[in-house]
């Protein structure tokens, strides 16, 4: 019986040998044989005096570019702004004094505080809309899922607008030519942080200095010709709707929109980054 069990052992001990054996080989073998490189998001960087010299002056030389062109950028935003307006109804003017800023900025025809009021039934069928989106998020599941918090957010937003204009409307104290000065004054902050972003995450990788500048002054290029028709459109919105979706427009569809804008640019940007921009 001893005799036995010894040599039950004896081969599982010889058994374990030879898979050990087994392995090692195949490990030597993949070693000598295979070369696997860690994905670049791991991949230690390295980083040289002249690639650290770009990440700071360049955002810095962009900056003041952008400081410089900033009269002439808000000029070219309002002048889309009148040139679009006039075939979409919306009566834009230019006035004819300067603001704090220094600026002519953008005001209505109505007046500088024309703010269409909400009326009664756009209050009623903007509260069962509301209330019917909220009621059919609760009902994504699975794949929809995600959708379900982008949409109680603005939700949110847009049921503390309306008990907002429900309580006192009267009391409301911004105007849609206000408000489209403050999505431009946005929109340039955004463009202004751009070169700064992109320092972080861009002009830190071993790429050449051309093809960083260029894929900047097309972000940057995008964003000039975006911000005016996205102010345009909240604009024709609050026109025809009221200015009830303000709120909604400013908080969601404003900085928030035009820094997604930037990480969807950004993304474009960096597929094209080869290989051995990280090493």
């Amino acid at each position: 019986m001893r005799a036995a069990t010894h040599s039950i052992a004896e081969q599982a001990r010889e058994h374990n040998r030879i898979v050990h054996k087994a392995f090692t080989a195949a490990r030597q073998i993949r070693e000598r044989h295979v070369k696997v490189r860690p994905h670049r998001a791991i991949t230690p960087l390295k980083v040289t005096p002249y690639l650290l010299a770009q990440t700071v002056m360049l955002p810095l030389a962009i900056l003041g570019l952008l400081i410089l062109t900033k009269p002439f950028l808000l000029d070219f935003w309002r002048a889309c702004l009148i040139f679009w307006s006039r075939g979409l109804d919306l009566p834009f003017t230019i006035a004819t004094q300067l603001n704090r800023a220094g600026q002519y900025a953008v005001r209505l025809s109505g007046g500088p505080d024309n703010a269409p009021m909400p009326s009664t039934t756009n209050l009623l069928v903007t509260t069962a809309v509301t209330l019917a989106v909220v009621v059919l998020s609760l009902r994504m599941k699975d794949a929809k899922q995600p959708l379900k918090y982008p949409l109680w957010i603005l939700c949110f937003v847009q049921s503390t607008s309306l008990i907002y204009f429900w309580l006192t409307p009267w009391s409301f104290p911004y105007s849609i030519a206000l408000h489209c000065e403050e999505l431009m004054t946005i929109g340039f902050i955004v463009m202004l942080a751009t070169p700064f972003m992109l320092a972080m995450g861009y002009y830190i990788l071993n790429l050449r200095l051309s093809i960083k500048i260029f894929h900047t002054v097309l972000i940057l290029l995008f964003m000039a010709v975006l911000v005016p028709h996205q102010v345009l459109a909240q604009a024709l919105i609050m026109q025809e709707f009221s200015v009830l979706f303000m709120p909604v427009l400013y908080i969601c569809f404003g900085a928030v929109f035009d820094a997604l804008v930037f990480v969807a640019l950004y993304s474009w940007a960096v597929s094209n980054v080869p290989e051995n921009a990280t090493v």
